[in-house]
């Protein structure tokens, strides 16, 4: 599986907003030659890159500087400011909740190479997301509820809650999320589609 090259961007960002530059260049100086010559190098947006090289650099990350647990989970929340403040803000050009989900739904392509996401919605503000076809990782799944929660926060989300509720890692079938928002309080679509079952973005 691979990923584009917004997300190991976006991450290497994040340690710089965190740690600083100087910091940052310490830590990449301590990589194997691979991914030290990955972080030095130009990482091209939309060139798409193997995952197993953002998961293994932000394991050594979490462990060079310390982190805490929520450290993966704040660097997708970063990815998601990174990224809809830039070269993938058409995803906000509606910014109610549902209209994020639809319009990342058509741009999985942009994101990932394989996998899918079923998200339904169950209630008023209240949508049921699934991952399919795609293995559950410590890293991806922790950015994927930071990435998730600030992209809505930035859709009008009110009163949101991001929830996982199983992942294939404790042998659960799927990754899945339970999101809920006050419908009141939140800015509404202009359709009320009840189901989105093509896959959306991470």
């Amino acid at each position: 599986m691979r990923i584009k090259g917004t997300s190991i961007a976006s991450f290497l960002s994040f340690l710089e907003a965190e740690y600083g530059p100087g910091k940052v260049k310490e830590f990449v100086a301590t990589l194997d030659s691979n991914l030290k010559k990955r972080c030095e190098g130009l990482v091209l947006a939309s060139a798409f890159y193997p995952v197993e090289e953002l998961e293994s650099l932000a394991r050594l990350a979490r462990s060079h500087f310390g982190a805490g647990e929520t450290f993966y989970e704040r660097s997708g929340a970063h990815n998601a400011v990174f990224g809809l403040g830039g070269v993938h803000k058409a995803l906000l050009a509606r910014p109610t909740p549902l209209d994020f989900l639809r319009a990342a739904e058509r741009s999985w392509s942009q994101f990932m190479d394989e996998g899918g996401v079923d998200a339904t919605v169950v209630g008023d503000g209240k949508v049921r997301l699934r991952f399919e076809g795609i293995r559950g990782s410590d890293v991806r799944c922790a950015r994927a509820t930071g990435f998730l929660h600030r992209s809505l926060e930035l859709a009008g989300a009110q009163a949101l809650v991001v929830r996982k509720a199983s992942c294939t890692l404790r042998a659960d079938p799927f990754c899945e999320w339970q999101i809920v928002w006050d419908a009141l309080l939140s800015p509404a679509p202009m359709s009320q589609t009840t189901t989105i079952r093509r896959p959306i973005a991470i």
